[in-house]
């Protein structure tokens, strides 16, 4: 009974026991209450000092910072500068008179021999054929197109036996005339290698046919560049 009764009072003594950590935190709560009251009290103060000192800031930078004003646009005119060149001293050159020519004795002629004289009938240029004029050459009239002709079935030239054994290369150029059907209806050759392969082109470009060229969406008849290639395969 004794043991028990001593329990009793040590437990009652420890209730009542308060701990350093405790009696800490009861110190600080009141301290930090008083703080947030005294900011809440004090931001009024506050506001009313940051407004004052910003109007402050601008208003002495109002004065502190130079007026500008405008002025209008001149242009910048460069003024001609005068230029005073000496005058250059030519000398002068003597002109050399040219040799005299010399003047060989000739005999007048009596006037009973220029009576004598006889001056034969110039020849009647009416009786001359009149030469055949040539017919100038036909120039390819130009036609605007937006789509040019393109090649729809191309046709290779034979290579002629006599320019295979020659051993003759080279490119035939040709100036086509193509219909609104896409046909070739003439050929003109601007560039020529040989009579054999000129011909075996010409051949060959008028059974190549084309997709014809288009001026706003309508086919129209043009001329076109076409070049013809001869290559030896080994």
């Amino acid at each position: 009974m004794m043991w028990l009764a001593i329990s009793l009072t040590n437990y009652q003594s420890l209730k009542h026991f308060v701990s350093p950590l405790q009696l800490k935190r009861r110190e600080v709560e009141p301290m930090e209450k008083n703080s947030v009251v005294d900011l809440k009290e004090r931001y009024p103060l506050y506001y009313r000092i940051s407004v004052l000192l910003a109007v402050g800031f601008f208003i002495v930078a109002f004065y502190l910072v130079p007026h500008y004003t405008l002025h209008p646009y001149v242009p910048r005119v460069e003024k001609a500068t005068k230029l005073e060149l000496e005058p250059e001293e030519i000398e002068a050159v003597e002109e050399i008179p040219p040799a005299p020519k010399p003047q060989l004795p000739v005999e007048a002629e009596s006037e009973e021999e220029i009576e004598q004289a006889t001056i034969e009938k110039t020849a009647d240029f009416e009786t001359f054929d009149k030469l055949p004029v040539q017919p100038e050459a036909e120039t390819p009239e130009f036609v605007a197109y937006d789509t040019p002709p393109r090649p729809k079935r191309i046709v290779k030239p034979a290579y002629p036996e006599i320019a295979k054994k020659a051993g003759i290369e080279g490119t035939v150029i040709l100036q086509l005339l193509v219909d609104v059907n896409g046909k070739v209806l003439r050929v003109k050759v601007l560039k020529r290698l040989a009579r054999d392969l000129d011909e075996a082109a010409v051949k060959a470009a008028y059974a190549t046919t084309f997709y014809p060229a288009k001026q706003r969406d309508k086919p129209v008849k043009v001329w076109v560049s076409y070049p013809i290639k001869f290559i030896l395969e080994e």
